[in-house]
């Protein structure tokens, strides 16, 4: 019996996360009971509190997986790519791809978006992009802040559409165009733009490489 008990603990933890990876896809926290969490994961109310205090600790854990699973698979299309302009376009599709893949987690990003502050954790793969643009040239832009601002804002708005119509070529031509623009946006000429947006866009979007379930 002693033996099982790891393997029960592990599978309730991984009930209670998908559990909340569902409703906090579907509902805002404060609307997201106990009751519902414990009910939809199949499990003993009691089990929730052996794992998380409450469920703003279980939504931090769900977002944390899912933007941890997301952020390795941009580091895995970016691996070796040295051109900013490059990196920023891929993960780009990186994230475009995700949404067509599993809205469902791309809706729990969406609903816990972690804001244009440099410091947060999922911003700082942007900021060390845009840093790096601005200081080879790559970019031309009046700040680093300026920067992360409109990159997040281009991303956040085309996760979003995708999210809510999880269609693969609907999701291609959104990269393509929306690549251009954020690459435009940056200072890169446009029939570059264009040109980097279209290669990622079929590579990454299209052809699926570097998807998140791959990478992680």
């Amino acid at each position: 019996m002693a033996a099982d008990r790891p393997g029960r603990t592990e599978k309730t933890r991984a009930a209670l996360v998908a559990a909340g990876r569902k409703l906090f896809c579907e509902h805002p926290i404060d609307a997201v009971a106990i009751d519902d969490i414990v009910r939809e994961a199949g499990v003993a109310k009691g089990s929730f509190y052996n794992h998380f205090t409450d469920r703003e600790a279980l939504a931090r854990a769900v977002t944390a997986l899912i933007r941890a699973d997301v952020e390795h698979a941009v580091d895995t299309a970016n691996m070796g790519v040295e051109d900013s302009a490059r990196r920023m376009v891929r993960a780009l599709c990186v994230y475009l791809r995700y949404a067509v893949d599993d809205p469902q987690g791309a809706g729990v990003i969406i609903r816990f978006h972690a804001g244009n502050a440099p410091e947060a954790p999922l911003n700082r793969g942007v900021v060390s992009d845009v840093t790096a643009g601005l200081a080879s040239g790559r970019f031309a832009l009046a700040s680093m802040e300026s920067g992360l601002i409109f990159v997040i804002g281009v991303v956040q708005a085309a996760f979003v559409q995708v999210a809510g119509d999880p269609n693969l070529a609907h999701a291609v031509t959104l990269a393509q165009q929306i690549g251009a623009l954020e690459l435009r946006g940056l200072g890169v000429p446009p029939p570059e733009a264009e040109s980097l947006a279209a290669r990622a866009a079929d590579e990454i979007v299209r052809q699926g490489a570097f998807r998140v379930a791959d990478s992680a």
